[in-house]
């Protein structure tokens, strides 16, 4: 598949040639229409579906009424690997038990404050606890099972000329998605989004408790789809039973009851290795993996304003790798390394992170021969095109009295 790039407006943001401006503009301020997120155009098809691992039929039966510890909770995951992809056929149903959700709560609506004086609410007469189709129920909204699909670039390539990226964006590095506002995809199939989700506000800021880090979609089952008479009918077609379909599940924190968190967390009498390296529990579309919280020796992550960073991961292995984080932008705020432009990839709400004041930044240790080794994959000279943190270990220098 051939790759187009065009420039967008003058702070060079490299973004896939088939997003328009203003579904840009719309997917990352938290703009929803009746179809949910208008994060459609990110959206990319991959024209051999017969690459994708199948699920049993089942996956998509199960109901959380019957879902079981036994069975995994319903959640079904499915993956292939091969030279150059992983290939991911999910659910999206959690492997782990989530109740009823309501966003603000019982009887209340689904627009946070700002929607709601903006005039861009596009479900004001839904209420959660109301019969709103499949998904909900008197006491909150329960998962559907839906099925995704996911193409991913198996190895990242940090030295891109198109850093940063998008970090919505799979269609300019060379991966594919089935959902739009997805940036990565959790180890257990469902995906993790922005920091934001109604509105350009993050999920703190509205208030939103979460369960995991996730929560899911408002059930627009009965809503009713308004047609663009200059673009015909809506591309994807909307998922029955609705034009924006059953409540899916997805992540926007932390999924901290996940064990790659729990590892840290469990207590160190019980096993948890805080004082290590995180261990992964999601994959970025840009091919580069996520991370819980801590780094080496159990410090914090040094990282980008994209969230990332190179260093040794869990395997002592030096690459670049996100990090997870429990405040904005949680997980990642562009595709990295950010070279001090994350800026230029974000509209409305700046949701990048502080970054550590240079263009790359290292986790102060790593050793340089390694990360070196590792950038002359692609460009032995890349390192030195930009600043760096510093992050080589000084040698303590002891000074003795001279002998007279």
């Amino acid at each position: 598949m051939s790759l187009l790039l065009i420039g967008i407006a003058c702070l060079c943001l490299q973004a896939s040639a088939k997003v328009s401006d203003q579904t840009r503009i719309n997917c990352h301020t938290g703009y929803r229409d009746e179809r949910g997120r208008d994060c459609h155009e990110y959206v990319t098809r991959d024209i051999d579906e017969t690459e994708y691992p199948e699920m049993d039929p089942s996956c998509l039966t199960v109901t959380w009424k019957t879902a079981t510890q036994e069975a995994n909770w319903g959640n079904c995951f499915e993956m292939r690997v091969d030279d150059n992809f992983r290939y991911i056929t999910t659910n999206n149903v959690p492997d782990y038990y989530v109740n009823p959700y309501c966003p603000i709560g019982l009887g209340y609506g689904y627009c946070v404050q700002q929607e709601i004086d903006k005039g861009s609410c596009p479900f004001l007469d839904l209420t959660c606890g109301a019969d709103n189709g499949q998904g909900s129920t008197d006491y909150g909204d329960i998962w559907v099972p839906v099925k995704s699909t996911y193409k991913i670039i198996l190895k990242g390539n940090p030295t891109r000329s198109d850093r940063p990226g998008d970090m919505y964006d799979a269609e300019t590095v060379g991966s594919f998605k089935s959902q739009g506002p997805v940036a990565s995809v959790a180890m257990n199939g469902i995906g993790i989004l922005g920091p934001n989700d109604a509105g350009d506000v993050s999920i703190d800021e509205a208030g939103f408790q979460l369960t995991c880090g996730g929560h899911v979609t408002p059930p627009l089952a009965n809503q009713k789809v308004k047609r663009d008479e200059n673009v015909g009918w809506f591309w994807p077609p909307p998922p029955p039973p609705g034009p924006g379909g059953p409540p899916m599940y997805h992540y926007h924190k932390s999924p901290e009851c996940l064990d790659p968190f729990r590892n840290a967390s469990s207590g160190y009498d019980h096993g948890a290795q805080p004082y290590k390296h995180a261990q992964p529990f999601a994959w970025s579309l840009d091919g580069f993996k996520v991370y819980a919280y801590q780094d080496v020796g159990g410090a914090a992550p040094i990282v980008d304003e994209c969230g990332g960073h190179f260093g040794e991961t869990d395997t002592g292995e030096v690459e670049y790798h996100y990090h997870s984080r429990v405040i904005t932008p949680y997980h990642q705020a562009c595709q990295g390394p950010s070279l001090g432009k994350c800026a230029g990839t974000q509209e409305g709400t700046n949701f990048c992170h502080p970054g550590c004041g240079a263009d790359i930044c290292v986790q102060p240790g790593t050793d340089e021969g390694k990360l070196r080794e590792y950038l002359a994959q692609w460009d032995p000279e890349w390192l030195d095109k930009y600043t760096v943190n510093d992050y080589k270990v000084k040698e303590n220098i002891i000074s003795l009295p001279l002998m007279g």
